[in-house]
């Protein structure tokens, strides 16, 4: 059996569907960001558990999954940073928990959702021997979360992967990232106001990373590993914007404005995926256009 940490969120919901085909999954989930439209899920058991309770090791403990994907944290940057502890506390100690229960559980081999934002900000792409640098409080708790499951993994032996999600984009957002946010103001306006759409970042969709995570989980791996999961291709938001505008055949125009800039940012962030693509033979099936046009028929722009 596969459980899943996190499975109503945002990409959580995606892993589920995906995993559904291969076999009988979980949820554990404390339902504080549910994703729209999943009925579809509604069959697959779900259990309200928050991953900083006692009750989620013995959860685990009785259910003895095979295999465990944690993506249960705290992610939205502006969230993080206006509550720094809360964002430790679920993103570190809880994922400690999770790998504890796990080890008692005898489960096989653990997926954590890591992020590209552990890295530094580089012009070129960021294997996964690429300085790690954080600049907020959410990619300093993926870092502390990838030394936990490193140390977890060689003092007990349990196979752990540290997923480095890049850029997520798709259907049934939870948070207002900048692709719905973008997506919000085109219902109102031709007119986007916007902070700093110069950053590169690497945008994949929902549905190649539930199905990179699944492929590193039936990879034949043990001890710890990070791998990056993301597209290899980079993409300022100020072209995010331009193809938005050719996809729907309207002119659009960014405004300025300052209160949208984050205290601290990076430039640059393109992943090099080369060890995923080693370790699974594992390619991304939707180009970024391919993926906005399915996301505006979605979202029923188009």
């Amino acid at each position: 059996m596969y459980l899943v940490t996190g499975g109503l969120g945002f990409i959580g919901n995606e892993l589920v569907r995906q995993l559904r085909r291969n076999g009988k999954v979980a949820i554990l989930d404390n339902k504080n960001r549910v994703a729209p439209c999943i009925d579809d899920l509604r069959n697959v058991p779900v259990y309200e558990v928050d991953i900083t309770d006692g009750g989620m090791r013995d959860l685990i403990v009785r259910l003895r999954p095979e295999r465990v994907f944690h993506l249960a944290a705290i992610h939205y940057i502006p969230e993080c940073n206006a509550n720094p502890e809360r964002t430790l506390r679920v993103n570190v100690e809880g994922t400690l928990s999770v790998l504890n229960a796990c080890a008692e559980a005898g489960v096989k081999k653990v997926i954590v959702a890591s992020s590209g934002a552990v890295y530094a900000d580089s012009e070129t792409p960021l294997d996964e021997n690429a300085q790690v640098a954080p600049v907020d409080i959410y990619g300093w708790s993926k870092a502390f979360t990838e030394d936990l499951c490193r140390w977890i993994s060689y003092s007990k032996g349990l196979p752990v992967i540290a997923a480095r999600l890049f850029n997520n984009f798709g259907p049934r957002e939870t948070n207002p990232h900048i692709i719905p946010e973008i997506l919000f103001q085109l219902r109102k306006s031709d007119v986007l106001t916007l902070g700093n759409v110069s950053p590169i970042r690497d945008y994949i969709h929902t549905t190649d990373t539930a199905d990179a995570m699944i492929a590193l989980a039936q990879a034949d791996l043990s001890g710890f590993i990070a791998v990056n999961i993301a597209t290899g291709t980079g993409v300022s938001v100020r072209d995010l914007v331009r193809i938005l505008g050719e996809q729907l055949g309207r002119t659009l125009r960014i405004e300025f404005d300052q209160a949208r800039l984050r205290p601290v940012d990076k430039e640059t962030q393109v992943a090099d995926i080369s060890l995923l693509r080693k370790l699974t033979g594992w390619e991304p099936r939707l180009t970024l256009r391919n993926g906005l046009r399915q996301l505006l028929t979605f979202e029923g722009l188009l």
